[in-house]
């Protein structure tokens, strides 16, 4: 478990530290309307394509590591159905108007819209399918790879086509690794992993794959919409140049966040392979998230001002109390994460579903009615609330989860 969480450490470490490179010759290679208006596009292709993957990668991370000769099939049914469902969706928004502060009504950018968008559908899922896999390796190889080619594609871009030459040079990193990856996956790593045991465990019926995906899939969609959508709410009401020192912000404070998913991800697939030792997996990862939240608190909060201003001091004026606020959210965010992992270890995915509800009608009132007198800090006084309610429910919940775990069974050595 440490050497995958250590992958994806560098995954989400490398990915935070070349995001931080990457905006910062966006903000200084064209201006801040142009960076406003592109993070807004990058927010809406993301959230679109977080809806279109249904729920499938927690489904990976659970039944693919024992698919056998059906993991290929698996794989691409998944791929199949949540492409279709990205291009409908991506089309529907474009054809309601809902991208026009972007990039108007041009078909060309319509076009590049709606594929990038499938294309990052694909994206999201393949990182379940490394993880499951248990080469998360390749996650921070494929991931930094990515962050490297988008700097080196922004120089030439950026000033193209008021701000949509920062999309693009996103979606054609995109593009490169998922072929690469994907060959990866189909014609190495699924034939080496199930060598010598092409009958995998049965796969869940129909039925109990719906069970699954459609609460995971409703609980994605309220997630969405209490976190990605925050940046739609900020530029409608505050505009492009405020939602620019919101998204800078909020880049930063993502990278704990992937960081104490990452973990809680790992900790599922971990459980599932090695079920008798569930007590020392559970250790492991609370020891992780421990450490994530820690260092990120003191050292983000220490340096709000300092890391923000690489952007330009408007950045940092705007944007550090914002960053403060989120990082001090974090405690809240490790507990709601073992817990989830839990929850999909257990079955209990509806229970998830309700508490993200609960969690949305909290943070984005909060954000709606106070955005207009305290800005985009007020996504940071949302965060803080609702992390803070979520900490004191779900801790003895999920303490007595971990107490109640039987005590592992050391497996016999053969002489």
């Amino acid at each position: 478990m440490f050497t995958n969480a250590f992958a994806l450490l560098l995954s989400t470490g490398g990915s935070g530290a070349l995001g931080i490179v990457y905006w910062y010759f966006a903000t200084h290679l064209t201006s801040q309307k142009f960076v406003g208006r592109a993070a807004a596009e990058i927010a809406a292709i993301t959230l679109l394509s977080s809806l279109s993957q249904l729920g499938f990668g927690p489904v990976f991370q659970r039944y693919l590591p024992g698919a056998g000769d059906k993991a290929k099939g698996l794989v691409l049914t998944a791929y199949s159905v949540c492409t279709g469902l990205a291009i409908a969706i991506a089309a529907a928004y474009v054809v309601l108007g809902l991208a026009h502060r972007f990039f108007g009504t041009s078909l060309q950018w319509s076009l590049l819209f709606i594929i990038t968008v499938a294309m990052y559908t694909i994206f999201g899922l393949q990182d379940y399918v490394l993880i499951s896999l248990r080469v998360s390796r390749w996650v921070a190889v494929e991931n930094n790879l990515f962050g490297v080619a988008k700097i080196l594609l922004l120089f030439p871009l950026a000033m193209y086509a008021t701000g949509q030459g920062i999309v693009i040079s996103w979606t054609i990193p995109v593009l490169a690794t998922i072929i690469a990856v994907n060959w990866y996956i189909f014609h190495r790593r699924i034939p080496d992993y199930f060598r010598g045991s092409s009958l995998g465990d049965p796969l869940p019926t129909l039925k109990r794959i719906l069970a699954m995906t459609i609460p995971q899939y409703t609980t994605t969609i309220l997630s969405i919409f209490s976190t990605s959508v925050v940046t739609l709410i900020v530029i409608t009401r505050r505009g492009a140049t405020e939602n620019a020192y919101y998204f800078l912000a909020a880049q930063i404070a993502s990278a704990p966040l992937l960081l104490l998913g990452s973990v809680s991800r790992l900790f599922v697939v971990e459980a599932v392979h090695e079920s008798h030792e569930m007590r020392r997996t559970v250790s492991h990862a609370v020891t992780a998230m421990t450490a994530i939240v820690v260092v990120s608190m003191v050292f983000g909060i220490t340096f709000a001002h300092q890391i923000l201003s690489i952007f330009g001091t408007a950045y940092a004026d705007h944007g550090a109390t914002l960053l403060r606020l989120l990082l001090l959210a974090l405690p809240g965010t490790a507990v709601l994460s073992l817990y989830v992992a839990f929850a999909w270890l257990d079955g209990r995915l509806w229970y998830l579903t309700i508490r993200e509800a609960i969690s949305m009608v909290v943070y984005l009132s909060i954000i709606l009615v106070f955005v207009g007198k305290q800005g985009i800090n007020a996504v940071g006084y949302a965060a803080l609330i609702t992390s803070g309610v979520e900490f004191l429910l779900f801790l003895p919940i999920t303490i007595r989860r971990i107490r109640s775990i039987p005590p592992d069974v050391v497996k016999p050595v053969r002489e």
